[in-house]
């Protein structure tokens, strides 16, 4: 019997020990997000309004952003799974009415991965889920400032 209480003990603690580690997926994000701010990136978790939220049916994404002091227009666009053209913007932002085509050529190279993109107040970002996403910090940033010039430019 004085085993049983025992390994009953030694069960519990671990258990308690292994609830409290992070899972791989969140070690993951951790690494991720921190090598994006070793990258010059700032890291947020976004909370999406209802547009986005009845579309894609996720509540939450991480944005990861950089800062132009160019000020870029602001707008958002979303890839909406199951339109003909995937990328939509909400009818309450300001958006890119019609993308030009180097624009389009943008949007349709990025990774599947990349769920958002906008500009506002002086930031350029992406949304993903960076916990599942195989899409590292060094591309995320590539692809922020190829997304800036263009905005940029503009």
């Amino acid at each position: 019997m004085g085993w049983f209480w025992i390994v009953l003990g030694v069960l519990a603690v671990m258990g308690s020990i292994t609830w409290i580690l992070p899972s791989s997926f969140e070690r993951r994000q951790g690494e991720r997000r921190m090598e994006a701010l070793k990258l010059g990136m700032k890291v947020k978790i976004l909370i999406l309004d209802d547009w986005v939220k009845e579309r894609l049916n996720i509540y939450r994404l991480s944005q990861y952003l950089i800062w132009t002091d160019q000020k870029p227009r602001a707008a958002s666009l979303w890839r909406v799974p199951g339109r003909g053209d995937p990328w939509a913007s909400p009818p309450d932002s300001e958006n890119w009415d019609s993308p030009s085509d180097d624009f389009l050529v943008i949007l349709n190279n990025l990774p599947v991965d990349i769920i958002g993109i906008g500009s506002e107040n002086g930031y350029v970002w992406v949304a993903l889920d960076d916990a599942r996403a195989n899409i590292e910090p060094r591309a995320i940033k590539r692809l922020l400032d190829e997304i800036m010039a263009f905005l940029i430019q503009r």
